[in-house]
């Protein structure tokens, strides 16, 4: 913590006119848990051991960004209303080569023992779902996924599905995109309402780990890079999360 409040005290003092801050966040998940997970550390503790010891005092703001077009971070950094962004790394890279922006910390979190940083893809059914024991099996199946430009919610369960000569746009019955609404996924799947999911490699761990063990995981994938995976343990420079 001390270290991503002097991170943040350097790019407060760089700017010495300005008193008042917005921080864009993005987690997989609601809206709501997003501020429930980070105001905590954005506004709360920002606040108080950065923002609090500045003369004049500063004021750190946390604020909801999405896909959508009005609330993007692309289309909020460019109208001026973002001064910092948090999000995966995928959507960092986009904001490095779009606006130019730089990096300036990495929040690594464990779950379960496990970086949650580490956002690989796995793709799960019901264990009690007999007609679906292996990938192959999802053909002709309903199939759920979050966003079609996302590596770790669509991209690479479609070429999980692929290498198993399975077509995610051919030979399944349903595709339903649920953006970032995991819970309603997650919720579908065990209903019966959808046959799979694809999520983020740690999303289940984090918010369902007393109901893993009533899921089948079919492959966990996580994105590597010069043979280590990502968050990458030489990550000083952002290096692409796919």
């Amino acid at each position: 913590m001390r270290a991503l409040s002097f991170v943040f005290l350097l790019a407060v003092v760089c700017n010495a006119q300005k008193v008042n801050y917005t921080i864009g966040a993005w987690i997989p998940g609601t809206t709501e848990n997003m501020f429930k997970t980070m105001r905590p550390l954005f506004e709360d503790y920002l606040n108080e051991q950065v923002g609090s010891k500045q003369s004049p005092a500063v004021r750190f703001n946390l604020v909801a960004v999405d896909y959508s077009t009005d609330t993007s971070s692309n289309t909020l950094i460019s109208k001026g209303k973002l001064d910092f962004l948090y999000t995966l790394a995928g959507g960092i890279s986009c904001v490095i080569v779009e606006q130019g922006w730089a990096v300036i910390a990495t929040r690594r979190v464990r779950i379960n023992g496990l970086e949650s940083g580490a956002d690989g893809s796995i793709v799960y059914s019901l264990k009690s779902n007999k007609k679906i024991q292996t990938i192959s099996d999802l053909a002709g199946k309903r199939v759920g996924a979050g966003f079609i430009l996302s590596a770790t919610t669509y991209q690479s369960g479609f070429q999980l599905l692929a290498e198993n000569s399975v077509h995610l746009l051919k030979d399944v019955n349903q595709v339903i995109l649920y953006g970032n609404d995991f819970e309603r996924q997650f919720q579908d799947v065990l209903n019966g309402r959808i046959d799979a999911g694809f999520v983020s490699s740690t999303w289940l761990a984090q918010n369902h780990p007393e109901e893993e063990s009533l899921l089948l995981v079919h492959r966990q994938l996580h994105p590597s890079y010069e043979g280590e995976v990502f968050p990458f343990t030489s990550s000083a420079p952002l290096v692409p999360q796919y």
